[in-house]
């Protein structure tokens, strides 16, 4: 859930439900669109563990970060263990793919032009 904000200084938005764990019977990663701001998406995705999100690219550039558990997070031939406190940044149209190590939420932020 989102809540945009405005003040004299400007336009702020709290997220919040980040580390919202996927639901026990779900059959492949839960994908939430948790907000939409200027210059971002920002989406959570859940596992459960063993769950995989096969190769795929984005068109824009994108910034995943590890909110609970371990991902395999492999791009260009390379594997990255994605947990709290770990980010990874890929290029638009560069090929990857997540696997859950443990039950594990991302925050995926698709980085989109400005408007």
């Amino acid at each position: 859930m989102s809540t945009a904000h405005t003040t004299d200084a400007g336009v702020y938005t709290v997220i919040d439900g980040l580390r919202s764990p996927a639901p026990a019977d779900s059959d492949g990663p839960t994908i939430d669109a948790m907000a939409r701001a200027d210059g971002v998406t920002v989406v959570r995705i859940a596992f459960r563990a063993g769950q995989v999100m096969a190769d795929h690219r984005a068109v824009h550039p994108i910034l995943v970060l590890g909110q609970t558990g371990e991902i395999d997070f492999a791009v260009g031939g390379e594997h990255v263990s994605v947990s709290p406190g770990v980010a990874v940044h890929v290029a638009a149209q560069v090929t990857h793919a997540l696997t859950a190590v443990t039950d594990a939420v991302v925050t995926l932020m698709v980085l989109t032009p400005r408007k």
